[in-house]
């Protein structure tokens, strides 16, 4: 897969355009901070790729770029952002950019760092055959079915439990069909993001889960990998989910 930057942005807060926005912008993460930081993000884009807007979907989720917000070594919020090539200039954030090739070979291992939206089919109302089905959030699935079959002392942790090893099932399930093999897996943080920019009423409303898996993989298909690399992980990628963050270990 050719034709991919890899870009680091980070905000021109000395900017009059970026400040009225830096209280949404580096609030802890929500419906609307996530929507807001994924709009400015598309300024990055030429004219073109803003015309074409959002591929079609083909069965996934698909997305124009991947996203990530994760600190620098000043923990100071830098956004990294993989697909077409961004403008030199942008009126909200400072652009450092390079085209991504890596050169993965069968054997390496690499640790990697990923916001995931993680979900599986599942029916929900069997009365409605195949409409019945939804795509539900792997995590949040197993803590429920956990919290069913346990009383009330000790719940939290094992909800966790649930949840951390639901989604290892997951991790090793997409190794299997992207050309990787997990060495080392760990669910570092799971939480649920409202999608409503009224936090008190999003509490009865939609939520997203996001899960933060890290650990190390070792490639077995070059092909296969560097293609769910470049389209992403999981679903929710306008919220910032789907790109693996990768270091060569050894």
């Amino acid at each position: 897969m050719t034709g991919l930057w890899f870009t680091r942005a980070t905000l021109k807060r000395e900017s009059a355009d970026v400040a009225p926005l830096l209280g949404t912008l580096l609030a802890d993460n929500d419906g609307r901070q996530l929507d807001t930081t994924h709009r400015l993000l598309w300024t990055l884009m030429s004219d073109e790729i803003q015309r074409a807007g959002k591929p079609e979907r083909e069965g996934q989720d698909k997305a124009a770029f991947l996203w990530r917000r994760a600190p620098d070594k000043d923990d100071e919020p830098v956004w990294y952002v993989l697909g077409p090539e961004p403008r030199a200039e942008c009126a909200f954030f400072h652009v450092e950019s390079k085209p991504w090739q890596p050169a993965f070979a069968v054997g390496d291992r690499l640790s990697f760092d990923l916001l995931v939206n993680a979900t599986v089919d599942r029916m929900v109302e069997p009365g409605k055959g195949r409409e019945g089905r939804r795509r539900v959030d792997v995590v949040m699935d197993a803590m429920i079915a956990r919290e069913r079959e346990e009383s009330a002392a000790g719940r939290a942790i094992l909800r966790r439990e649930a949840g951390a090893d639901a989604m290892r099932g997951w991790w090793n399930n997409q190794a299997g069909r992207n050309g990787f093999r997990a060495i080392a897996t760990e669910m570092a943080d799971y939480r649920t993001v409202p999608l409503s920019s009224r936090r008190l009423a999003a509490r009865k409303g939609p939520q997203l889960g996001i899960s933060r898996l890290t650990g190390v993989v070792e490639i077995t298909d070059p092909a296969a990998f560097l293609h769910r690399t470049a389209t992403g992980f999981g679903r929710a990628k306008a919220f910032g989910c789907g790109l693996m963050l990768l270091k060569r270990t050894g």
